[in-house]
């Protein structure tokens, strides 16, 4: 966390992907490879359609793992009749339940995984309903406190849920600041939400990129700088209907980025078996 206005908040998504020892290979790690060890997460998979390829490494390093509602029945479907099969069991499956298949619930229930059905309402999603779960655990001792989120499927698929998980990093980050963190990720990209503020995000060109954007959404407007980008700018007003930045690339592996409100910052993911 940041201590002072003068600070640079710290971000080094998706390193959690790689190995340890491709991570020692990368000199520029050595002062994130604290940051990251300290940073554990909880891994929550939405109802999206899931690669074998991404899955194996966000599953690998999760401290926790949940499945929200349908995104049970996507796991499920993934590594149904694989070696994997017995291997990737969630702890909980959350939610309203309303998408879950009976066969997907029987079998993950014989494996020892917990199903938390919640009422169906209007005012929280299931992506939210696995949020407040984790927070019930971490205040139970039953899990790390403010360890970091990985929604998994959160983008994708119908507009509307996508912008309800932008929502959430809003949402959370009013309530959590960078006490915990949360990434959208998908098998094409990372996108997270950088506060207001000073940001360094160390963008492994082994992992991520190049391209990437730096988008308002949620307020009227953003002042923003940047540096390490192929386009940076400076004093930038962004926002919809006048000037964002999208398609943008980082051509330095630090990229800061100081903004006066709340931004949200994707990133192209390397191909894992997309």
């Amino acid at each position: 966390m940041r201590t002072n206005n003068d600070e640079f908040e710290q971000w080094a998504p998706l390193l959690f992907l790689k190995a340890d020892d491709e991570n020692q290979k990368n000199s520029k790690l050595t002062e994130y490879q604290g940051l990251v060890a300290q940073r554990p997460y909880a891994l929550i998979i939405l109802n999206q359609p899931i690669s074998s390829g991404m899955l194996d490494l966000v599953w690998n390093n999760a401290k926790l793992r949940i499945c929200a509602d349908g995104g049970a029945n996507r796991l499920y479907d993934a590594v149904k009749g694989t070696k994997n099969e017995n291997r990737y069991i969630p702890a909980y499956i959350c939610g309203d339940l309303d998408s879950l298949r009976c066969e997907v619930k029987e079998f993950y229930e014989s494996k020892g995984t917990k199903i938390r059905a919640l009422p169906q309402d209007q005012d929280t999603t299931d992506f939210q309903k696995c949020i407040a779960l984790l927070s019930s655990l971490e205040k139970q001792g039953g899990s790390a406190e403010n360890q970091d989120i990985i929604g998994y499927g959160a983008l994708g698929g119908r507009f509307d849920h996508a912008m309800a998980s932008i929502h959430v990093l809003h949402q959370h980050a009013k309530e959590k600041k960078q006490q915990q963190r949360i990434y959208l990720l998908t098998d094409y990209d990372v996108t997270m939400l950088l506060d207001e503020g000073k940001h360094t995000i160390f963008c492994d060109p082994s992992i991520l990129g190049p391209n990437c954007g730096i988008l308002p959404i949620g307020i009227s407007q953003a002042v923003i700088t940047t540096t390490g980008l192929k386009w940076d700018l400076t004093k930038a007003t962004t926002s919809f209907g006048d000037m964002i930045s999208t398609s943008n690339q980082f051509k330095d592996e630090m990229v800061t980025i100081e903004t006066d409100s709340p931004v949200v910052w994707t990133v192209e993911l390397k191909s894992h078996d997309k």
